[in-house]
């Protein structure tokens, strides 16, 4: 019986042990029946066979331990069997053939299982003769758990790290690992062998969980790449940090081979841009679309989007992560007529992101190199945001909301039912008519917007551009707000 103060459900049985003692079983069988062979010689009676044990020490689990059985009989002997006991239930058995007199070494291992504490367990010993008559013994063993002085957490045969105990908890081990690239660190956890009987054991990742004996990788996520925790308890087999969606970052992997991404991104979730050492330094001098990401002091960029597709772009050309609102089948997502959607911007050469230098010459093109898809911050209301001197030069100010990344549906300053309007002195929507612009009469092309008085910015403000749409698409209105 394994007895401890805990009222412990053995958890651990399961086929790894029963097939085993099935095995053992029909191995005892065949040694049985072939005991009889022609040089033993048939005994009447029942003979009486009989078993003594020296003292069994203590032993830790995970040990192996030899325990010296001396078996004798005045007849022919034939199996010794032994079976190691948790709570009634069997997890190790070993059957050696006696077929004299003598001491008999049984070698077993104590098996080693998350969630048994300290106890006592019982090996049932059972000598059987020629005749078949047998006697029967159970010796108890106390039995307790390994306090090691350390774990290690091995990730590849270059990269290892030293766990140590908790001065709380002797189960609970910690170190701190560093992962400048990935949020996830797949490792298993290696414990000593304790003792000159004890063995090596690992724990990693199997079919039903964390469990002992297999080196398969536990997935240890951060919040962030850099240095982190990492925990494991040798018995509960609990392991930190995990990774929780509602709280880890999504990691996105780029390559220099792989530079697009198109999936679902989530309001407020935050996102960690993943690449290999080598791509490392070209990715970190990256300019990231603000509209879409805000960095967080611990590496990640919060979307700031609302739910949806998009199609993330990694431009080579201009050092820069560029975003987009996307359909379920990858194209540029457009604008419906109730103003959800996608809302673009197209114009002269005087607007672009990260840069308007990067199209110079390029005024009016219409591909996602071009356009610009502006960040719909909350149902119906999109932002784009332009600095003065890098996103929008102050003297070729012109551009146009457009339904698509392209010629189409198209925002006017006139009525229709895609009208807009905006109550801002400095970017003004044209509607066909010659206006003062900077002391010169100008026409102003209907629905484009224009900076009426270049002279009043300076290079380095930054302006904010928030088109709200819940009116409907015949009642949009334009705000412009210094940053």
């Amino acid at each position: 019986m394994f007895n401890s103060k805990q009222n412990t459900t053995m958890q651990f049985i399961n086929s790894k042990f029963l097939l085993p003692a099935l095995t053992a079983l029909c191995l005892a069988a065949t040694v049985v029946f072939g005991a009889c062979s022609d040089d033993d010689k048939l005994v009447t009676g029942g003979g009486n066979p009989t078993i003594t044990v020296s003292d069994v020490q203590p032993a830790l689990f995970g040990d192996s331990i030899t325990v010296n059985v001396d078996c004798s009989d005045d007849i022919a002997l034939s199996t010794l069997k032994a079976t190691l006991k948790y709570s009634e239930e069997e997890v190790e058995n070993v059957t050696l053939r006696t077929k004299e007199n003598g001491t008999y070494k049984v070698r077993l291992y104590i098996p080693y299982f998350k969630d048994i504490p300290d106890g006592t367990a019982s090996l049932h010993l059972v000598l059987q003769n020629i005749q078949l008559t047998k006697t029967e013994k159970d010796i108890a063993i106390p039995l307790t758990r390994p306090h090691y002085d350390h774990l290690t957490l091995y990730v590849d045969a270059a990269t290892q790290y030293r766990m140590i105990p908790d001065a709380d908890n002797p189960y609970l081990f910690r170190c701190t690992v560093n992962s400048p690239s990935s949020t996830v660190v797949p490792a298993y956890v290696i414990a000593p062998a304790m003792g000159s009987n004890g063995n090596e054991i690992t724990f990693g990742q199997g079919t039903q969980g964390i469990t002992q004996g297999v080196t398969g990788p536990i997935s240890f996520t951060g919040t962030s790449v850099g240095t982190f925790e990492c925990t494991f308890n040798t018995l509960t087999y609990e392991y930190s940090p995990v990774y929780d969606p509602s709280k880890a970052p999504q990691e996105i992997q780029f390559s220099a081979s792989q530079l697009e991404y198109d999936g679902t991104f989530i309001q407020g979730r935050k996102y960690i841009f993943a690449v290999p050492d080598e791509f490392k330094a070209y990715m970190s001098k990256f300019w990231i679309d603000p509209d879409f990401f805000t960095p967080n002091a611990d590496g990640t960029y919060s979307f700031n989007a609302v739910d949806g597709t998009y199609h993330l772009n990694v431009s080579t050309d201009r050092r820069a992560l560029l975003c987009w609102a996307t359909d379920n089948d990858k194209k540029p997502l457009t604008l419906a007529d109730d103003g959800s959607g996608a809302l673009w911007i197209i114009g002269s050469d005087g607007i672009a992101k990260p840069n308007y230098s990067f199209i110079k010459g390029q005024s009016w093109w219409t591909d996602t190199d071009h356009a610009l898809c502006m960040s719909q911050i909350s149902p119906k209301v999109y932002q784009v945001t332009l600095t003065i001197g890098k996103q929008l030069d102050p003297a070729n100010v012109n551009f146009k909301f457009f339904g698509q990344a392209g010629w189409g549906t198209e925002f006017k300053g006139t009525s229709g039912d895609h009208h807009i309007s905006t109550s801002s002195a400095l970017f003004v929507v044209g509607d066909g008519k010659e206006h003062d612009v900077s002391g010169t009469s100008v026409k102003l092309d209907d629905g484009n917007i224009y900076l009426v008085s270049p002279n009043k910015v300076k290079a380095g403000e930054t302006y904010v551009f928030t088109v709200n749409l819940t009116g409907g698409c015949a009642n949009a209105v334009l705000t412009v707000q210094k940053k």
